[in-house]
């Protein structure tokens, strides 16, 4: 059972390593390889799968899946980080409460909108920095 998720930004190459095998995906995300990802946005960790139903059209939680890391997970590549990172920001605190109100979760509304928010800021620095994003479930 999983317990949460992060998001990680990283080099293109890093990505494509990892996604190769070529890189211990596990190692990397946690801080055991010499190499480090960019940055890691986990302040939305235990609302994770809210996310990943809330923003599935703006591909928030990522563009591929993928069971290279583990527990799962989905990549974007940068062109997607931008894609991603432009479409969080056009949506609405009031759209964002129409699709939570579907949801089944026991979190609160505000919980998880403040998450989204984190989350539009780390895919804005992701876009900036041209990084890739690798969300993984843990």
């Amino acid at each position: 059972m999983s317990f949460g998720g992060a998001f990680y930004a990283l080099t293109e190459d890093q990505l494509k390593r990892v996604l190769s095998g070529s890189l211990d995906g596990e190692a990397f995300l946690k801080g055991r390889s010499t190499e480090k990802p960019a940055e890691c946005y986990s302040s939305a960790e235990q609302v994770w799968y809210e996310l990943t139903k809330l923003l599935a059209s703006e591909n928030g939680c990522g563009a591929e899946a993928t069971e290279v890391v583990p527990e799962g997970g989905a990549y974007s590549y940068s062109p997607d980080v931008r894609m991603t990172a432009e479409a969080l920001t056009l949506l609405t605190k009031n759209e964002l409460r129409s699709r939570y109100a579907s949801l089944d979760t026991s979190f609160t509304f505000e919980a998880v909108y403040q998450a989204v928010i984190g989350l539009v800021s780390f895919y804005r620095r992701a876009d900036r920095s041209g990084h890739a994003v690798l969300f993984n479930i843990c």
